[in-house]
């Protein structure tokens, strides 16, 4: 039914498996690190969890976007514009909140050091 065999295990649609694949590789080393005090205490901080929920974002939203044009090939449907565009939205800002929440956790530091700023 499909041009690409690998769509497809007995029987089963399995193209997005890797998106779930994903999830579960970033939730298990979440767990490992959330387990382990060592690296728990290197590892667990509030940047870590926003630099964390950002990457697996992108990756989650670039693997959707790949699958999204495959599909839409295997139909023999056009592609869409507007995928793109949230795509690099998410890509914007899952580069743009670790910066600013980086840049103010600095201004808070410096400022809890000099309470004249």
């Amino acid at each position: 039914m499909y041009t690409y065999d690998s769509f497809e295990t007995a029987g089963a649609f399995t193209l997005l498996r890797p998106i779930f694949v994903t999830f579960i590789f970033a939730l298990l080393l979440m767990f490992l690190i959330i387990l382990l005090p060592k690296l728990r205490r290197k590892m667990v901080n509030s940047l870590s969890v926003v630099v964390g929920l950002s990457l697996v974002s992108i990756i989650a939203s670039a693997q959707l976007l790949f699958y999204d044009a495959i599909i839409v090939d295997e139909i023999g449907l056009e592609g869409d514009e507007i995928t793109t565009y949230m795509f690099l939205v998410i890509l914007f800002f899952g580069f743009l909140n670790p910066i600013i929440f980086f840049t103010k956790r600095s201004k808070k530091e410096v400022s809890k050091v000099n309470p004249s700023q």
